[in-house]
């Protein structure tokens, strides 16, 4: 006969809440039966007969529970998403991708079922260590892991909100953001290069990388920084913290992310037999 312990905790917890749960449906399963309908006396009885077996069912659970602290967490924890399982090593992308699933709503692929963001981590993670050379990446995740040590967590949600409870770390972890975003100095090229190794890396999952996937993920990476951008007290921290004229460089990629936005969204036009994008308004008093 298998001990109770041959099967995963997890699933002995949730077949005793099962046990539970069919203890109401065969106390109102006769007046089902008889009348189709159940009133309130009658379910109020049902639950009744519930909790008269709780007290039975208690050392159930202190039995599961039991064998949680014997047999260890392995037992306990269903089988971990592969992308999570890189990004455990990975703890730049980790910190990169902490920002966005906050920020960007899921949206379910119609072909493949496939949910985004979620699925583009492992071609986040190709193509972003693909911007540096390996020990400047290795660099990288070494103050990257840093921060996850301070912060003692690695949910999504939690990690901004424990940095920013340390004096430090926010300069640290945004030395990380700052470094991947200077990789666009040259941004219509590094825009280009990135859609296309984000594509030829999520081939396999038959998930095609689009430019509106890029503009989704780069403002939720980085928008944040546009905050210390926006006063020129925020640009001389960046200038003093991250060197000379950095905010001048991150400034001048977020003017040609928001142009290049502007213009894929601007009706089209056809001029001479050909189609064009309607031109850009001219700032006052332009040339």
């Amino acid at each position: 006969m298998a001990e109770i312990s041959d099967t995963p905790p997890f699933v002995r917890h949730h077949d005793v809440a099962g046990t539970l749960v069919r203890t109401i449906h065969e106390a109102m399963a006769p007046q089902l039966n008889a009348r189709g309908v159940v009133t309130r006396e009658e379910l109020g009885r049902a639950f009744g007969a519930l909790m008269e077996q709780w007290p039975r069912a208690l050392p159930l659970f202190a039995r599961t529970c039991r064998t949680c602290t014997e047999r260890g967490a392995p037992h306990a924890t269903p089988v971990a998403d592969p992308a999570d399982e890189g990004r455990r090593r990975d703890f730049v992308t980790r910190l990169i991708f902490s920002t966005v699933p906050g920020t960007v709503p899921e949206e379910v692929d119609p072909l493949t079922g496939a949910l985004f963001p979620r699925v583009a981590v492992p071609g986040l993670q190709a193509t972003l260590a693909g911007l540096f050379y390996e020990k400047e990446w290795e660099a990288m995740n070494a103050d990257a892991v840093a921060v996850f040590r301070q912060i003692g967590s690695g949910r999504d949600a939690e990690v901004w909100e424990r940095i920013r409870r340390h004096i430090t770390l926010p300069a640290v972890a945004g030395a990380v953001f700052v470094r991947v975003l200077l990789r666009f100095k040259q941004f219509h090229f590094q825009r280009q290069s990135f859609v296309r190794r984000m594509t030829e890396t999520l081939r396999d999952q038959r998930f095609t990388f689009t430019d509106a996937h890029f503009d989704a993920l780069f403002e939720a990476m980085f928008g944040h920084l546009r905050e210390d951008l926006a006063s020129e007290l925020g640009r001389a921290r960046i200038d003093v913290r991250y060197g000379e004229d950095t905010a001048g460089h991150l400034l001048r990629i977020f003017e040609q992310f928001d142009k290049r936005r502007q213009e894929a969204t601007l009706p089209v036009r056809s001029v001479g037999g050909a189609l064009r994008p309607a031109a850009l308004p001219r700032r006052s008093g332009g040339r």
